[in-house]
């Protein structure tokens, strides 16, 4: 049996027309009792359950997502985890589910709130919600708890009690940290040092990177017979290129031994722009993130590793996740932590040519 059965697959085994199955599951009447026991047959025969049932039934009401993530145009990370959105969209759309997005910029809390504000104000079902900036996500989704709105969690964890989370998608932040220590540490001697740098403003509001530099800089406490010293840099501006250049050259003059630098965020392009505008090529650098411009470099090996958070995934299983939970009555993990795929010039291909197969809807 395939996991979702539409009206027109009931009418194929039945032997009758998409209208007449259409009329016996809404029990309209009008149907002979000859054609009505050939489509009970086939629910039957179908191995029909209550939650299924209930998914074909649902066709004709309208269960509205709120999506509410960054604006792609500045960051094209976005662009993926939108892009499963729309693509898990087209395999639940004939059940009435429908997304509306709401944008807001990285690095604006007040347009966060905006946006947020403009969810409430409407009637939705559910929302898919980004949640980098922690204080102002935990107000929205205090409120949405008070509307009995539910949500799933991209990309970033908070740890929300006694809520309507329906779960969390993603990486595991921490872990992820630690990650890109261990894939930094294989490059780098006792006595060199090691930096993880965040190119993005608001740090400290954006729990994602507080748990990646805690796990980065918790691997080589673990590990101090390395002898690898950490420094931690943060420079907000990406788009800034003369304050980043100034940046580097200021932390590289102060701390030659600087070998090795962890982005903890999609922009690792910028630091190889600064860096290569200083004339320095030797540093083993670790991001985040197959965006093309991260990809370009990391064929030229000016990036050493990526590691993938599979944003695409993430989008994807947050619609279908919200299917699973309002329509078919079924209840997901809470946390479900992706892979964190290590990524290097040799097996980009793999990632960037494959086609994301087509997910079940029962997870």
């Amino acid at each position: 049996m395939k996991d979702r059965i539409r009206i027109k697959d009931i009418a194929i085994v039945a032997g009758v027309s998409p209208g007449t199955v259409d009329r016996v599951l809404h029990k309209r009447g009008n149907v002979s009792k000859k054609s009505e026991e050939k489509v009970l047959k086939a629910l039957e025969s179908l191995d029909y359950s209550p939650n299924v049932l209930a998914s074909v039934l649902a066709y004709n009401k309208e269960w509205k997502i709120a999506a509410l993530i960054p604006n792609e145009y500045k960051d094209s990370f976005w662009n993926q985890p939108k892009d499963g959105i729309l693509k898990a969209l087209q395999v639940v759309k004939d059940y009435g589910v429908t997304v509306d997005f709401f944008h807001f910029m990285e690095n604006n809390e007040e347009e966060f709130v905006r946006q947020s504000e403009a969810i409430l104000e409407k009637t939705y079902n559910c929302v898919i919600v980004s949640p980098i900036f922690t204080e102002q996500s935990i107000s929205f989704l205090k409120k949405c708890d008070q509307k009995d709105i539910h949500y799933v969690l991209i990309n970033t964890y908070l740890d929300l009690e006694d809520s309507n989370l329906i779960c969390y998608i993603g990486q595991d932040s921490y872990h992820s940290g630690t990650l890109g220590a261990k894939l930094l540490a294989f490059g780098l001697s006792a006595g060199e040092s090691a930096m993880i740098c965040h190119v993005e403003e608001l740090v400290y509001n954006s729990q994602h990177l507080i748990d990646k530099e805690r796990g980065f800089k918790d691997y080589f406490k673990e590990h101090h017979d390395l002898g690898i010293n950490v420094i931690t840099g943060h420079f907000e501006n990406p788009y800034d290129t003369v304050g980043m250049y100034n940046f580097f050259k200021k932390h590289l003059t102060k701390c030659p031994n600087i070998k090795g630098i962890f982005i903890s965020t999609s922009r690792a392009f910028h630091v190889v722009n600064a860096l290569k505008k200083l004339g320095i090529s030797d540093l083993k650098l670790v991001g985040y993130d197959l965006i093309d411009e991260n990809l370009t470099y990391l064929e030229s090996e000016e990036i050493d590793f990526l590691i993938n958070q599979n944003p695409f995934k993430q989008g994807y299983l947050a619609v279908i996740n919200i299917f699973n939970f309002l329509i078919r009555k079924i209840e997901p993990n809470k946390l479900q932590h992706l892979p964190l795929d290590v990524v290097m010039k040799e097996n980009a291909n793999y990632y960037t040519d494959r086609q994301f197969e087509e997910m079940p809807i029962v997870m």
